[in-house]
């Protein structure tokens, strides 16, 4: 998938500098890379999400950086789609990604929070069409279809390497909020997302590192320390609940020992949002939540089908 998509850009309608970081890819696979005229730089072995991008932002020449997952679909038009909103001023833009299942839906749209900072997909599950009424952009862009001002990126050091996979964008865009930085959402952006095409939906790899990230990202930000005593009982609650549902689906506590290991991993603090940027309710967190374990189990029979 890795190669159609290097393909698919290269023969967009922005000539764009390629950079791919090898995580541990296949020779063939680099082989045919370099001959689709991406510059493919060795992270001599799998050093994770955020360090590839980080090597490659410092590797890449242009202006804005684009960062998209190797799981994606998309036209002609989508990578200048993105970036248009980044050339007219804004710090980040946000993708739309359809789901490849169902096309005339809408998998995420970029990122909103709730006060555990648990992130949700923004409009996902909603009709595409709704691109069409003026929708509001998110807080921040999802990173599997985003762009990002380069000087800006740099500036804040890029992605948290602490994070391995998962949740290091929303950590970025927090940070560059701080800062005074906005998000776009480019609507005319759009790509058909597999889903979890690496790790596998509802894997055991895949919780893994979503528990070693949702702990790094609670300890940074002080989520059960800093902040009201309700918000705390709520974090706690949800994590263990998260880990008893786990355990069971896996038949192993290792989720949950990977949450306690992202928590003494982080060594970093950063500053809590401000309230205006927590809009989804505790209520619409835990639906949302229930609703995207139903969508995976849905989007697995589908594609076994």
């Amino acid at each position: 998938m890795l190669v159609e998509l290097v393909t698919q850009v290269r023969g967009g309608a922005v000539e764009a500098q390629v950079v791919v970081a090898d995580n541990g890819l296949n020779p063939r696979v680099v082989d045919r890379l370099h001959g689709k005229g991406a510059e493919v730089i060795s992270m001599n072995g799998n050093r994770g999400f955020s360090a590839a991008v980080n090597a490659g932002a410092r590797h890449a020449d242009g202006d804005i950086l684009v960062v998209l997952n190797d799981d994606l679909g998309v036209d002609p038009g989508f990578l200048s789609a993105l970036v248009a909103p980044v050339l007219s001023g804004a710090t980040m833009s946000a993708g739309v990604l359809l789901d490849a299942t169902r096309p005339h839906m809408i998998e995420t749209a970029g990122l909103e929070i709730d006060r555990t900072l648990g992130a949700h997909d923004y409009l996902r599950g909603r009709p595409v069409n709704v691109l069409e009424h003026g929708v509001q952009p998110p807080l921040a862009p999802c990173g599997a279809a985003a762009a990002y001002a380069m000087d800006a990126f740099l500036r804040i050091g890029g992605f948290d390497e602490g994070f391995f996979a998962y949740f290091e964008d929303l950590d970025l865009a927090l940070r560059l909020r701080r800062e005074g930085a906005s998000c776009a959402l480019a609507i005319e952006a759009r790509a058909l997302h597999a889903g979890s095409a690496t790790l596998g939906t509802g894997s055991i790899e895949k919780a893994l590192l979503v528990g070693f990230s949702r702990g790094y990202v609670i300890r940074k930000y002080g989520v059960v320390s800093k902040w009201r005593a309700r918000t705390a009982v709520l974090a706690v609650a949800q994590e263990v609940a998260a880990s008893i549902l786990l355990a069971v689906r896996h038949r192993s506590f290792a989720p949950a020992k990977a949450r306690i290991r992202g928590w003494r991993a982080c060594r970093v603090r950063a500053e809590r949002p401000p309230e205006e940027a927590l809009t989804v309710s505790v209520c619409q967190a835990w639906l949302r939540r229930y609703s995207r374990a139903h969508a995976a189990r849905d989007r697995a029979q589908r594609l076994a089908a």
